[in-house]
């Protein structure tokens, strides 16, 4: 079954884009952490004009990241992703504008859209791209209570957008309620939810208590058991946790292989395999390890011990 998107619910890259799994933040007033960030093994990095940069440093900063954008990079290092400012604010269109001039609207993969209420913001940002022949992906972020309200339209505004995100912060101060799992854990929910039902990635908000190791992994392998299928960090040392709990073991990869040749030797039909019934949400399942799989392979990462 397909979204009404017309990507598959379970696909591994919604919207044709490479599996991520990890998303490291800079802030984008610090231009000599921008090398260091591409550096941490993370699949992306989201350089940051907004909540990492003052009010009185934006245009600095967007100067900085621009100036980035324009330094070559290697073409097989992680994606680049911009998070602006509010769409709906002067400095976010701003941002837009500047990151959608002809000689750097093809320097960045995508846009990490902040604080979205409704499926117009992001129709918005897709609408100046287009006009712009950007080819850039966006990330919309989930985190008001009105978001929140209105993240399954939001979820299908655009074939732009790539991923939902989770932002647990702002939207515990809107809900009024403790910024915790179980107070939020419904909230995650509706993302996880929305992001399945048109085929996009979930990304989960980074884990902000840098010295608590034992609850980042808890929290790690409680939001991948919710749906989660990406997250995003603060530090470097927070990556390899997440490519550890997302990597297939050796066994799961091998039996995804088995069951994806069975299925494509029966011409795409229904068929079995040990005795069991395959069909296409078997098959979609399988492609996603393999993609994972791949992915780890590719990074030099290792298998999550089981």
């Amino acid at each position: 079954m397909t979204s009404p998107s017309g990507r598959s619910p379970a696909d591994a890259s919604p919207g044709g884009l490479p599996v991520l799994r990890s998303l490291l933040f800079v802030p984008g007033s610090r231009p000599d952490r921008f090398g260091k960030a591409l550096a941490a093994g993370a699949d992306a990095i989201i350089v940051d004009l907004e909540d990492a940069v003052a009010p009185a440093a934006k245009d600095e900063a967007r100067d900085a990241v621009l100036a980035f954008l324009r330094t070559p990079r290697a073409p097989d290092g992680p994606k680049v992703l911009v998070r602006v400012n509010g769409v709906r604010s002067r400095t976010g269109i701003a941002d837009l504008l500047a990151l959608t001039a002809p000689d750097v609207a093809a320097l960045w993969d995508g846009l990490m859209l902040p604080k979205i209420d409704a499926a117009g913001d992001v129709r918005l940002a897709g609408d100046l791209l287009a006009e712009a022949g950007a080819p850039g992906f966006l990330v919309a972020l989930i985190e008001t209570a009105e978001g929140l309200e209105n993240v399954m339209e939001i979820g299908g505004a655009s074939a732009r957008l790539a991923a939902l995100m989770f932002g647990g912060a702002d939207l515990a101060a809107d809900l009024r309620v403790p910024f915790g799992w179980a107070a939020l854990v419904h909230a995650r929910a509706r993302v996880v939810h929305a992001a399945a039902r048109h085929g996009l990635a979930a990304i989960e908000m980074p884990w902000i208590a840098l010295d608590d190791d034992a609850g980042y992994l808890a929290d790690v392998a409680r939001s991948f058991e919710l749906g989660f299928s990406a997250r995003a960090a603060i530090h470097p040392k927070q990556i390899a946790p997440i490519h550890a709990a997302l990597a297939p073991a050796p066994e799961e990869v091998a039996q995804a292989r088995r069951i994806v040749e069975a299925y494509e030797a029966a011409g795409g039909a229904v068929c079995t395999l040990d005795g069991k019934l395959v069909e296409r949400p078997v098959i979609l399942g399988c492609q996603r390890i393999l993609a994972l799989a791949a992915l780890a392979e590719s990074r030099g990462a290792e298998a999550a011990p089981r």
